[in-house]
C-alpha cells in the first residue's frame, strides 16, 4: 500500500487505482456494518483527523394492512405505519477548548403510500433539521425537532412500532395516527427552541419553545411560543414522566376573545422480568377528542382526557402483548358570545394485540390486530402483517 501512494504522485493512473481500492474498502466495511448490525450499532460513521464525526442511521417499515369498514367498505393497503421510513445524518463537530460540541441532526421521511387514487405519491419530506449546542450542563436544541409534551406517552410499543388508527379510514395516506386520539395528543414536529438537561440520578429535564399552533380560522393571532414541559425520572424497571403544555390564542374580529390551549400529562412504564406494563393519561383544554391541537377556535374551552393501558411479555425474541385506549371530550353548548357553536360528547376507542419478533438484530416482524370504534367516524377491524429494517 505504502508503494502505491508512492507510485501515484508520479502515475496518474496508479493513483486512480489506489482510490479505487480505498473506496472498494469502505465499501466492504460499511456492508458488514450493515449486515452485522443492529440500531445500537449500525450507526454508519466517517470520522476525519481534524475530530469531525458523521453517522448515518434509519429504518424502513411496510405494513401490510387489511381492513373492514362500516358500511360494508373492506380494504388493502401495502403501506406506511405511524412512522415513515426515514434516513438520519448526524455531523458532531470537534469539541470546543471551552468543553462544548455543536452537531447537527438531518432527516429525511419518505411514506410509502398516497391517499386514494394516487399511486406514487406518498408524502417526501423532512422532520427532523436541527443545531445542537451541549456542554456539561445539558444540550440546547435549535431547529425542528419533535415536541415534548406527550412525547413520553408516545413511546408506547404498540402504536410507536406498529400501524394503529387508520386516520383516513379505508383510505388511509402516509402515515398512520398511532395513538393519537385513543391514548394521547400528537406532539408533532415542530420548530423550537429546546433544553434538555444531563441526565442528574436518573432525572432529566426539558423545557421548550414551540412555534404556536393557529388554528384554520380567519382573523386569528397567536403572539407568544407555546411552552411545553417535561420532567423523566427513569431506573432499573421504572421510567415517570409528568408533562406541562400551554398556548394562547387571540382571536379578533366582532366576536374578539382569547383563549388557551393547555394540559398536563402523566404516565409510568415499568418492567418486572419478562412482563411491562405502561400507564398514560392525558388532561386537556382547547384540544378536542382527536388528539390534534390547531384545528379550529370551536375547540375552544372543550375539556378533553386521553389515557392508554399496555401490557406485554417477552419471550426470547418474540414480545406479545395488549394495548387499550380512549380519546374523549365533554360537550360545550352554543355560545353566541364568541362565535363558537355547540360541540358534542365524543369517545374514541382503540383495542390492539401486537406481536413483535425480532429475527435479526436488524429486521423485525410485526403482527396486529385492532379494533376501532368511534362516535364520529366509521368503525372498524383491521389485520396487519409489518416489516421492519432497522440501520
Amino acid at each position: 500500500m505504502k508503494n502505491l501512494v508512492k507510485n501515484s504522485n508520479s502515475n496518474s493512473k496508479t493513483k486512480a487505482l489506489f482510490w479505487a481500492k480505498k473506496a472498494a474498502l469502505s465499501l466492504s466495511t460499511v456492508l458488514v456494518m450493515l449486515a452485522t448490525g443492529n440500531q445500537a450499532i449500525a450507526n454508519i460513521g466517517l470520522k476525519t483527523d481534524s475530530g469531525w464525526e458523521t453517522t448515518i442511521s434509519g429504518s424502513i417499515p411496510v405494513f401490510v394492512v387489511s381492513s373492514v369498514h362500516d358500511k360494508d367498505e373492506t380494504a388493502f393497503r401495502i403501506q406506511s405505519g405511524f412512522n415513515p421510513a426515514n434516513l438520519n445524518f448526524y455531523v458532531n463537530a470537534p469539541k470546543m477548548e471551552n468543553g462544548l460540541t455543536v452537531s447537527g441532526h438531518f432527516q429525511i421521511n419518505t411514506h410509502l403510500n398516497a391517499p386514494k387514487g394516487v399511486q406514487n405519491g406518498g408524502l417526501f419530506e423532512s422532520r427532523i433539521a436541527n443545531i445542537q449546542l451541549s456542554g456539561h450542563w445539558g444540550t440546547f436544541t435549535l431547529g425542528k425537532d419533535f415536541g415534548v409534551f406527550n412525547s413520553n406517552a408516545i413511546g408506547d410499543i404498540a402504536s410507536q412500532g406498529g400501524v394503529g388508527w387508520l386516520g383516513g379510514g379505508a383510505d388511509t395516506g402516509n402515515a398512520t395516527g398511532g395513538r393519537i386520539g385513543t391514548g394521547y395528543v400528537y406532539a408533532n414536529f415542530n420548530p423550537q427552541v429546546k433544553f434538555t438537561s444531563k441526565n442528574i440520578g436518573g432525572l432529566v429535564i426539558k423545557l421548550a419553545l414551540i412555534n404556536p399552533e393557529e388554528p384554520n380560522d380567519e382573523d386569528i393571532e397567536t403572539d407568544s411560543p407555546r411552552i411545553e414541559g417535561q420532567i423523566t425520572y427513569h431506573t432499573d424497571g421504572l421510567k415517570l414522566w409528568v408533562g406541562v403544555l400551554q398556548q394562547n390564542v387571540t382571536v379578533l374580529g366582532i366576536n374578539a376573545f382569547n383563549y388557551d390551549m393547555q394540559g398536563f400529562d402523566v404516565g409510568t412504564h415499568l418492567d418486572l422480568g419478562s412482563f411491562g406494563l405502561t400507564l398514560a393519561y392525558t388532561d386537556t383544554t382547547g384540544i378536542g377528542a382527536d388528539g390534534l391541537y390547531g384545528g379550529t377556535i370551536n375547540d375552544a374551552d372543550v375539556d378533553a382526557t386521553q389515557w392508554y393501558i399496555e401490557v406485554d411479555y417477552k419471550i426470547d425474541k418474540t414480545r406479545i402483548g395488549i394495548s387499550y385506549g380512549e380519546g374523549h371530550q365533554d360537550n360545550r353548548k352554543n355560545d353566541s358570545l364568541k362565535g363558537l357553536t355547540t360541540v358534542t360528547e365524543i369517545t374514541n376507542e382503540l383495542s390492539m394485540l401486537f406481536v413483535h419478533y425480532q429475527m435479526s438484530p436488524a429486521f423485525r416482524l410485526i403482527g396486529e390486530v385492532q379494533n376501532y370504534q368511534s362516535d364520529v367516524q366509521n368503525n372498524y377491524q383491521a389485520l396487519v402483517l409489518g416489516f421492519q429494517y432497522d440501520f
